[in-house]
């Protein structure tokens, strides 16, 4: 037990880890530790703790009554209650909210279509470092046990900070003066998943306390997180289309313009994921003029992951026999019975090590009854760094015909090959070890002014901010020719260094086996004199082991000045916004007016090289050999500046009836990634060669926007609502390929570029009952649900060409959610979905990635047995659905994934 002393213990605050929920995914927090206009200034001086669901959903009602503009939130009393590994996934309850999920655990948000980098997160109000290479935020490192409140704006004021065109999510930590007096509350729970035997623990707890004069108080939380995994799927690594099949080989084409899998895989992942998060927190009233905030948050989500894998990679030139259908799909063909397809035996790791902390300080000082000035300094430091190893041992299917079937809706197939567990049969094949540096560094200094009057112009509040942001990444791989000597399948591996691995039977199919080993043992054999004579060319030979001795006798990845770079970006905004309330005759109303004006500046650094040569390799037609001259530092600087104005309307036409209106212009700057100045080689000849590169002077997204809701509360717990949204869109980012010749191979180069402009539209419809009149035990009951339809005057066709511009993410979405809740017993059922939508435009071997529709059904319920103590116990993704991703038309699978069910129980502690 964490324990914090003071003055004066007192009654409880309740935000455990691990609560299980009957809440509704519309509650609302309202905190006054980072004012806003969109927020009522009339809330109570002394909050009272919400202890239940229905308390939790009217003070929900009672802020969304009170908002100008258009906002949906969570509280902690619901958050600490789902179902939820992490943020994201509480806040997809969220009407207009959608995740993407990694690992079967929510990653990145999507609001109203717009993904992960157009959304701007903020932790108290302040902006949060992210270990991606962009802007996107990960919400999977964050427990949701650790915040206070989740709340996602979905119109803008001039106050807001800007970067968000889909929104701006507010994450909030507890505060201890919110809760006088002393307070504790923590869960001990036992995590199951599906597809293994084992149980991981999670942990979690939070203390407070405060003075006895209730001036000063401290606030510290803990999660600790652990979950064991075994993922698998099958994939395709994509399409490649295109294709001029030739049977006979006698220069005429039998099969035109057809579209191939690049591969077919069938992967198992053993996965072991561990969060660990804390955050403290000061509050100081230092007199009645100022009080002071601290806040701190550390957390770090570290992924072991090995992957065994069984691929069939595809040669459109040893193909004799195929058919397609009516999109140019082949759904089956035949290989040469010459050897020229091999059974590749993958051993790969994924590892994340993801380290995020935020330091930040506020001081508020109030001169007057009406005058406000609120100071704030915040740090935040995200970084993650790993290598990660893919290793290929192939077996040469010699003498037979392998042949492939789509099998359209069903798993693919591949038959009439040699037995995969052979190890007198192993090559060696490719390929090498690589890896990856991010760190992205964010200091902001912000100062916000409030001066009310009693007038219809009830305040004006001013402000600027200025931020220095560094994205820095550093890239990893294995040198030349390390990577690619033995590439070809034409050296013989020690059996020795294999044993068996057996699938079980991935989503349902006939259960299979391969060939396994240990990277590190097959590193070191690879520098064998007796594999590296294979080779039969000592030229070839000398080189290798040359740079192999100089690498430390290993193949361990060295720094890469190609895909290496950084971007520092310096923000400076300020803005004007008045408030101004009135009567419409007997309808009270209040609006917020104001611009905002915002400068940025970027430098982009990396490292130029020219290719000066490229051979086929002589072992595999299908690998070519770069060289390229030494590097030379380049940097590259652009700047841009604009205003945004926006208005926000409310009317109160009577007690229960509330409509809201509002227009505001908005900008999301480009993902760093996109502004870089690395470039990437892929050597595939004769046709799937591909350079790859950043774009620094890119613009920003622009967006004019307009919303209109109107919400009727029926009563304290229950309302309907309904919104509609239009937004204008200018400089949509595309990746734009040209083909460029290098030394007799042609190149897909692709670059981002500002392309296009698009209109985003749709509407939200929410509604939420309790069934307080029924007779008991029936009222305890309550239900929820919401539905988001998107669509846009640019939407993805699959009839047309790859490179033109479509709006990725766009989909609809809905969420439904029963609930009981009655003395000790608490149960919830939530059903989340999301429809089918367009990943990307241009991803895997430069054609469309879609994902498919996906529903998820979730359980939880608990009982309190005595006043401080419960049990509970949570089932996340019920059914087992598999998420699943395709290319340009349906049955071109990419890729079909199973993640498993999560189940937990345990027991929570509060005194």
């Amino acid at each position: 037990m964490i324990k914090v002393h003071g003055r004066r213990h007192a009654t409880l605050l309740l935000m455990g880890a691990s609560l299980v929920s009957l809440c509704a995914g519309t509650a609302a927090f309202a905190q006054d530790a980072a004012p806003s206009s969109l927020q009522s200034d009339t809330a109570a001086a002394d909050d009272i703790i919400v202890t239940g669901t229905r308390a939790s959903l009217s003070k929900a009602l009672d802020i969304k009554r009170e908002t100008i503009g258009v906002v949906d939130s969570i509280a902690a009393e619901d958050i600490g209650k789902f179902p939820d590994q992490n943020v994201a996934e509480s806040l997809q309850r969220i009407t207009g909210v959608s995740i993407d999920r990694s690992g079967g655990e929510g990653r990145f948000i999507t609001v109203r279509g717009f993904g992960p980098e157009f959304n701007t997160v903020l932790l108290n109000g302040r902006l949060l470092a992210t270990e991606n290479s962009g802007r996107e935020f990960s919400f999977d490192i964050l427990p949701s046990e650790v915040l206070s409140a989740a709340e996602v704006y979905k119109s803008a004021t001039a106050e807001q900070q800007d970067g968000g065109i889909g929104s701006t999510v507010m994450l909030r930590t507890a505060r201890p003066l919110d809760n006088p007096g002393f307070h504790f509350s923590g869960s001990a729970a036992a995590k199951f998943d599906s597809t293994r035997d084992k149980a991981a623990p999670v942990i979690s707890g939070i203390v407070s306390n405060t003075n006895a004069d209730e001036t000063f108080g401290v606030l510290a939380s803990f999660n600790y997180d652990k979950r064991i995994s075994r993922f698998s799927n099958v994939n395709t690594s994509g399409w490649i289309t295109g294709q001029n099949l030739d049977f006979d080989k006698d220069g005429t084409v039998d099969l035109a313009d057809v579209a191939l899998p690049r591969t077919y895989n069938t992967t198992v992942e053993r996965n072991t994921r561990e969060r660990i998060t804390g955050t403290i927190g000061f509050d100081w009233i230092v007199s009645d003029k100022l009080k002071l905030q601290l806040d701190g948050l550390y957390t770090q989500l570290k992924v072991d992951s090995w992957s065994n894998q069984l691929g069939f990679y595809t040669d459109p030139g040893d193909i004799i026999d195929a058919t397609a259908n009516e999109n140019g799909t082949v759904t089956h063909f035949v290989r040469s019975a010459g050897g020229g397809l091999a059974s590749d035996n993958i051993v790969f790791d994924s590892p994340r090590d993801a380290k995020t902390y935020q330091i930040g300080l506020n001081a508020r000082y109030t001169p007057g009854d009406r005058t406000t000035i609120d100071f704030d300094i915040s740090h935040s430091r995200a970084k993650e760094g790993y290598t990660s190893v893919f290793y290929v041992v192939g077996e040469k299917n010699a003498g037979v015909n392998p042949t492939f079937d789509l099998n359209p809706g069903s798993l693919p197939t591949i038959t009439n090959i040699l037995p995969t567990d052979d190890p007198s049969r192993a090559v060696l094949h490719c390929c090498s070890e690589r890896g990856s540096k991010v760190s992205d560094d964010i200091t902001s200094l912000r100062i916000d002014g409030k001066q009310e009057f009693d007038t219809v112009l009830k305040s004006i509040r001013f402000g600027a901010v200025g931020t220095r942001r560094k994205k820095d990444i550093t890239s990893l791989l294995t040198p030349d020719p390390l990577g690619c000597f033995y590439c070809g399948y034409f050296a013989s591996a020690d059996p020795g260094l294999f044993t068996t691995f057996n699938d079980g039977g991935v989503l349902g199919g006939a259960p299979m086996s391969w060939l396994t080993y240990d990277p590190v043992k097959l590193a070191q054999y690879y520098g064998n004199p007796s594999a590296v004579s294979q080779k039969g060319d000592q030229t070839a030979e000398d080189a290798f082991n040359a740079v192999y001795a100089a690498n430390g006798y290993s193949m361990r990845p060295t720094y890469d000045p190609r895909g290496s770079g950084s971007v520092r970006e310096y923000t400076a905004a300020a803005y004007l916004q008045a408030e101004l309330g009135g009567d419409l005759g007997d309808h009270p109303w209040n609006a917020v007016v104001g611009a905002r004006y915002v400068y940025t500046n970027t430098l982009a650094r990396g490292n130029s090289v020219q290719l000066l040569n490229i051979t086929q390799n002589p072992g595999d037609h299908t690998a070519g050999v770069a060289t390229f001259s030494p590097p030379v530092p380049v940097s590259e600087k652009h700047n841009y500046s604009y205003v945004l104005p926006s208005a926000t309307f409310r009317v109160n036409w009577t007690d229960k009836l509330v409509t809201r209106a509002a227009f505001s212009r908005t900008l999301t700057r480009p993902t760093l990634s996109n502004l870089t100045l690395s470039k990437s080689y892929d050597f595939r000849p004769p046709q799937s060669n591909t350079i790859s590169s950043g774009n620094p002077g890119l613009k920003p997204y622009l967006a004019w926007n307009a919303d209109i809701a109107a919400d009727y509360f029926i009563g304290k717990t229950s309302y309907v609502s309904v919104a509609g949204f239009y937004k204008w869109v200018d400089n949509f980012i595309s990746q734009v390929t040209t083909t460029e010749t290098y030394f007799g191979f042609d190149f897909n180069v692709t670059r981002p570029e500002n392309t296009r402009k698009s209109k985003v539209y749709g509407f939200e419809v929410a509604a939420q009952y309790t069934f307080d009149k029924l007779p008991a035990p029936f009222d305890g009951f309550g239900v929820l649900a919401n539905y988001t339809k998107v669509k846009s005057s640019t939407s993805f066709d699959p009839s047309i060409a790859s490179g033109i511009f479509s709006v990725e993410g766009l989909s609809d979405s809905a969420n439904a959610v029963l609930f009981y809740e009655k003395g000790p017993v608490q149960l919830r059922g939530a059903y989340n979905w999301r429809d089918k939508f367009l990943a990307r435009a241009r991803g895997l071997n430069g054609e469309p990635e879609n994902v498919d529709s996906y529903g998820q059904y979730d359980l939880s319920g608990s009982f309190k047995f005595t006043e401080n103590f419960a049990v509970f116990g949570e089932v996340v993704n019920l059914t087992n659905k598999h998420r699943r991703t395709f290319s340009r038309y349906d049955e071109r699978l990419i890729q079909l994934d199973d993640t498993g069910r999560r189940v937990s129980v345990g027991v929570r502690a509060t005194f």
